[in-house]
């Protein structure tokens, strides 16, 4: 097998969480800074914020930079809703054209807009609640026609890891719109840097235990053939650039 497919497959024994939602149509921008712009960017994100919260906006918007590959990546996302909330929303979903346009201006390239669909029977909640401050993304691009075969293969690793009851948190994507498909997005939450380091044998040792030596190796040769391309970032949470619910009060 191939070693990106080995590490690609070891990914999925990770800590931390999104949280599952459901609905579950997941809506995030992606902004790519001019050179130079990189603090004017994060002001505009930052101001947008306030406004939100000016407006009493409800939704939750997370703000994730960056910290491996091009240098002034961002991602907006809001996460949890259904389609019809696009059209009721309280205050405007479209982040990037709010502010005049401040984002586009800023924007190497334009804003590119997606929706993913949250794969909730392939992901693992996990026990943590709290958003994560470090992940890990890994995006996959497949073959036409392949979707089936590579969420099959997914949907095995994930029953051989409930069986072996890991307590490993991820999140599985699915991309509806925005984009070049069939495409799949892993979110996978880190608690350090030191995280990173996650052995596909762990994985291996799961699926062996939970099908046999000869079916695992059949289930990683699916997943691997199913995909065309692959990338792997790693990003961190401004809370500074988020527009999170209010700490509880310990002591009400």
């Amino acid at each position: 097998m191939r070693q990106w497919a080995v590490a690609a497959i070891g990914l999925l024994v990770v800590s931390g969480s999104v949280g599952a939602a459901s609905p579950k149509v997941a809506r995030m921008v992606f902004l790519n800074t001019k050179p130079g712009a990189k603090a004017t960017m994060e002001a505009a994100i930052r101001r947008q914020m306030d406004w939100r919260r000016e407006q009493q906006d409800d939704w939750r918007w997370l703000t994730w930079e960056y910290v491996s590959g091009d240098a002034g990546r961002y991602a907006v996302a809001t996460f949890g809703h259904a389609w019809q909330d696009y059209d009721q929303s309280k205050v405007s979903p479209w982040i990037e054209e709010v502010d005049a346009g401040a984002l586009a201006a800023l924007s190497a390239t334009p804003p590119q807009v997606q929706y993913y669909d949250h794969a909730e029977e392939v992901s693992a909640p996990g026990v943590a609640q709290d958003t994560p401050t470090l992940a890990e993304i890994a995006v996959f691009q497949l073959h036409f026609g392949k979707t089936a075969s590579f969420y099959e293969a997914v949907g095995q690793f994930h029953a051989a890891l409930e069986k072996a009851g890991s307590p490993g948190r991820y999140e599985w994507f699915e991309l509806l719109n925005g984009g070049e498909g069939p495409q799949f997005m892993l979110f996978l939450p880190r608690r350090n840097w030191a995280a990173f380091d996650t052995p596909g044998e762990l994985l291996m040792g799961a699926l062996e235990k939970s099908v046999g030596q000869r079916r695992a190796k059949q289930i990683t040769a699916q997943f691997s053939a199913a995909v065309k391309s692959y990338q792997r970032h790693a990003v961190r949470l401004r809370p500074d650039l988020s527009k999170l619910p209010a700490p509880a009060n310990p002591n009400p």
